[in-house]
């Protein structure tokens, strides 16, 4: 895959994260959005990144993880 500003800049990074997990508010989604809509690298990243996240959700009631606590 193709480098984008996500592999250099954690700030972005977090962003991303935010962004994907619904946890930016209106004014920096919209910013967030706005900046993806300029930096066609970073828009395909984060497509793909949602799609990853969505195709995890629907299989995560069917994975058995072990517990860590003793």
């Amino acid at each position: 895959m193709k480098p984008t500003a996500f592999d250099s800049d954690r700030v972005l990074t977090d962003f991303l994260t935010d962004y994907l997990d619904g946890n930016l508010d209106q004014a920096e989604r919209q910013s967030f959005e706005e900046y993806l809509s300029q930096n066609e690298d970073e828009r395909v990243f984060a497509d793909k990144a949602m799609k990853g996240k969505k195709a995890l959700a629907r299989f995560a009631d069917k994975i058995n993880v072990p517990s860590v606590t003793a």
